[in-house]
């Protein structure tokens, strides 16, 4: 029942964006589209923002606890990428969502500022887990490194899926992204 008025206020929110646009969109007129109170709202997002990008914001922790359970002998580049393929998968069981949440994010300064400060909870989420794996801090320098080089090369995948208007490629885009990234830092300097 939580999980599907939580659908409902996502998919309110983003009508509400498309039709009268960021700014004009209320907390309140979302949670009446779908009969429920602004308290109720609340109660499910802190924000306006996060209920728009809860779609992709909130596999973060999945891909942390994906990594967790890669084989200790994989590298943290193949542990990284293998434990992606839970927002690979996200993102292409639902395109449509994908689509919007994507034009929704480039077109309004608000929810873009929202998302990165999401993909910066992820890089922390993701370097614990790889720290652990590494035997480093939670916080490791290198960790963050590894895991941030991760993000920007999935940042780029669903760029290049939006741009092209197919999610179903978002796996090969993260590759392309990922062998784009090795060749830029194996180029003479």
């Amino acid at each position: 029942m939580r999980e599907a008025i939580r659908a409902e206020l996502t998919a309110a929110a983003m009508r509400s964006i498309d039709e009268v646009g960021f700014a004009a969109t209320t907390a309140g007129a979302i949670a009446a589209s779908v009969g429920v109170t602004e308290r109720t709202f609340f109660r499910y997002f802190p924000t306006k923002e996060d209920a728009v990008l809860q779609p992709i914001e909130a596999l973060g922790p999945s891909i942390a606890e994906e990594l967790r359970r890669r084989p200790a002998a994989e590298t943290p580049a193949r542990a990284l990428r293998a434990a992606f393929a839970v927002a690979v998968d996200s993102v292409t069981a639902d395109p449509v969502t994908m689509a919007t949440v994507m034009r929704l994010n480039r077109n309004e300064p608000a929810l873009r500022g929202r998302h990165l400060q999401q993909q910066d909870l992820w890089v922390t989420a993701l370097a614990a887990a790889l720290g652990e794996r590494l035997g480093l801090p939670a916080d490791s320098p290198r960790s963050r490194l590894q895991c941030g080089l991760m993000m920007l090369a999935w940042e780029k995948a669903l760029t290049s899926c939006y741009e092209a208007g197919d999610f179903t490629r978002a796996g090969d885009e993260l590759d392309a992204a990922l062998e784009e990234s090795r060749a830029f830092l194996d180029s003479p300097r």
